[in-house]
């Protein structure tokens, strides 16, 4: 109850201080004072800006709106675009006054009252607006001009025949020779809107000429517009692709970083086509890119180094030499440095291996974990990429251990089992100096791998035994599942390679497991080999320690690789193709013949379900029987699923069978 006084008394509150404000504007003294009737019509703006409703004092801001002062003019002109689709009648009342404030000696009030007409947006007004219109695009102002033709993108959303009965689209065209540079750009930006359907608009030979002539005439944003236009043209022949590059060339050394992404996509689609031009392309753009890493900015730098990404991918030693510009600066962001060391691995090379180890050992003591953790896998796929660099490496990783540091102890071991997947050989070298690691490590990732090494590995260390026998004498306070897994196959892998020494170990670690153990995936695992070891110690070792594929490949080519047709998008940054994220597609497949059309709500759509029928049953039947046999099921739940047990063990049976 004394919620619902409060709302009627805020509501009662806010209908007085409207009523108070209505007051302020009828008052004929207020009137007369300029500042005071200013004054009266910035607090009905701010209440507006508030959230409060005030469209009731709409006749009263119609009349304040004949004014010549230009603050004033402009919050009525605000106020009537906000509420006068509202008051669609009372909007008529404003017509004479914003006609005749498009016909004023002051340029800046010609186009304020076009902007304003034209965001109306009542299509009871058209008539009014259409001559305007048409004579701000012949204005002598080009403030009135490029707002005219803002104007024009306005009307066609309110009513899009006008635009062909007035040929506002040739208009347009004929606009783009027009001497200012913002006039152009907003006439391609309308002619873009306005023909979204047709696939925007035309490039042309001549217009695209023009436009590549009078470039340096246009602001950044100008420029990248253009830009981004002329990839739709297609040049006749390699002369003109080599004139537009010569005209364009400048551009890569713009101070905007926008401008130079955009000429360096033109650069590429320009010279599609020729694919003995791809290496002096690259040679040229090689410049501007490395500047831009260099920038102050770090969102720049980052920008820049996932583009870099995407040409390492097409041509893999573009930046081989110039790998000390990726090195990390001790002032960048961490996600600065993650991607510096990412594509460090990939500008790694038998040239400059070295150099690039030892900064990535640098980095490894950094003091943010995640990219301490970063630089020592890319210590370790340098080592499964590079052969001849995998001895610098894994003597990298040994000498990180003598830090004792638990993250990078913990990232140290990790990024050894992937080494000793591919040099089974170096098992020698790096398992002694893992034996005194295990009390440092805290990661159940970490502990999983030192355990996974002992396990292959451990027959050349006379210790290994004794090194799992003291974590099995643990296992009771282990709370990771995944150790525990592990430390189960390390011990049957050690169990047939040292029989006498583990034996006894391997007993008790087994019978924990079954007996105590409260994760049924371990306790199935011990079940599993204890059934084993009963049934056949000879099958179960060929099990349990078969041969393993040696790693040959380290990861699969990310997404980015594939990018390049997006150069200069957010597909870019996202690292993924734009349609994944402009046009989402629902999280599932309707399986049903797709020439057919359902009625059906989209819940029920969403509990389609495909019919599969094999040789002897159908589950789908025993869910329900359906209508027809070609008809696809749904699923219903029952809101009381009671089943006996002799009813389970029957529907159990049907289906084992």
């Amino acid at each position: 109850a004394s919620s619902g006084k409060m709302s009627t008394s805020t509501s009662s509150d806010k209908k007085t201080e409207v009523g108070e404000l209505r007051s302020l504007l009828r008052n004929s003294e207020i009137q007369r004072d300029p500042k005071q009737y200013e004054q009266a019509v910035q607090k009905v703006i701010a209440y507006m800006t508030l959230g409060i409703d005030v469209s009731s004092l709409f006749s009263e801001m119609i009349m304040a709106g004949a004014t010549q002062n230009m603050v004033q003019k402009k919050m009525v002109y605000l106020y009537l675009s906000t509420y006068a689709e509202q008051n669609s009648e009372l909007s008529l009342l404003t017509i004479n006054t914003l006609r005749k404030d498009a016909n004023d000696r002051n340029p800046t009030v010609r186009g304020l009252a076009l902007r304003s007409m034209s965001s109306l947006r009542i299509p009871n007004i058209v008539e009014y607006i259409q001559q305007p219109l048409q004579a701000g695009l012949q204005d002598k102002s080009a403030y009135v001009r490029k707002t005219a033709v803002m104007g024009v993108v306005k009307l066609f959303y309110v009513a899009p025949e006008v635009i062909n009965d007035l040929n506002l689209v040739d208009v347009l065209y004929q606009m783009l020779r027009d001497n200012d540079p913002y006039v152009i750009c907003n006439c391609l930006s309308a002619l873009e809107e306005i023909l979204a359907n047709e696939g925007g608009m035309v490039i042309t030979k001549k217009i695209a000429h023009y436009l590549i002539n009078r470039l340096r005439d246009f602001s950044e944003w100008g420029q990248c517009q253009i830009l981004q236009l002329l990839l739709r043209y297609k040049c006749e022949d390699e002369e003109e692709v080599f004139d537009i590059l010569s005209v364009i060339d400048d551009r890569l050394k713009h101070v905007v970083s926008a401008v130079v992404f955009a000429t360096i996509r033109l650069f590429f689609h320009l010279t599609d086509g020729i694919p003995d031009l791809q290496d002096d392309i690259n040679d040229r753009i090689k410049t501007p890119l490395l500047t831009a890493i260099g920038s102050s900015s770090p969102e720049v730098v980052y920008t820049c180094l996932q583009h870099i990404e995407i040409l390492i991918f097409r041509n893999p030693n573009m930046f081989s030499e110039e790998y000390h510009n990726f090195f990390c600066r001790y002032n960048d962001p961490p996600y600065v440095k993650l991607k510096k060391l990412e594509l460090l691995t990939h500008l790694c090379d038998d040239g400059n291996a070295q150099n690039i180890v030892e900064e990535l050992s640098e980095s490894a003591t950094d003091v943010n974990t995640h990219v301490a953790q970063m630089a020592i896998q890319a210590i370790g796929k340098i080592s499964v990429r590079i052969g001849s660099q995998a001895n610098i490496c894994v003597d990298t990783l040994l000498a990180l251990l003598n830090m004792e540091i638990d993250h990078i102890t913990s990232e140290t071991v990790t990024t050894m089992t992937n080494v000793l997947r591919k040099y089974e050989e170096m098992h020698e070298m790096i398992l002694p100096r893992l034996t005194s690691c295990y009390d440092i490590m805290s990661s159940p990732q970490c502990k999983s791998s030192f355990i996974w090494i002992i396990g292959e590995f451990g027959e050349s260390l006379p210790e290994s035994p004794y090194l799992l026998e003291d974590i099995v004498n643990q296992v009771g306070e282990e709370p990771s599942s995944e150790v525990k897994l592990q430390l189960l196959s390390a011990v049957m892998k050690m169990f047939f390679k040292r029989p006498p020494e583990c034996q006894e170990m391997l007993g008790r670690l087994l019978e924990f497991v079954i007996d105590e153990e409260t994760d049924m995936i371990v306790r199935d695992r011990g079940l599993l080999y204890y059934r084993l070891l009963k049934a056949d110690v000879k099958e179960a070792k060929n099990i349990v320690c078969g041969s393993q594929k040696l790693l040959s490949e380290y990861t699969s080519p990310p997404k980015a690789a594939t990018l390049f047709s997006e150069f200069n998008s957010l597909a870019v940054m996202y690292s993924q193709s734009s349609s994944e994220f402009i046009e989402p597609s629902p999280p599932y497949t309707l399986l049903n013949d797709p020439q057919t059309t359902r009625e059906d709500s989209y819940l029920d759509q969403l509990f389609m379900v495909q019919k599969v029928v094999n040789d002897t049953t159908d589950l789908l039947d025993m869910l329900g029987p359906s209508s027809s046999g070609n008809a696809v099921p749904h699923i219903l739940l029952n809101p009381k699923p009671t089943m006996t047990a002799e009813e389970f063990e029957g529907k159990w049976s049907i289906l084992s069978t």
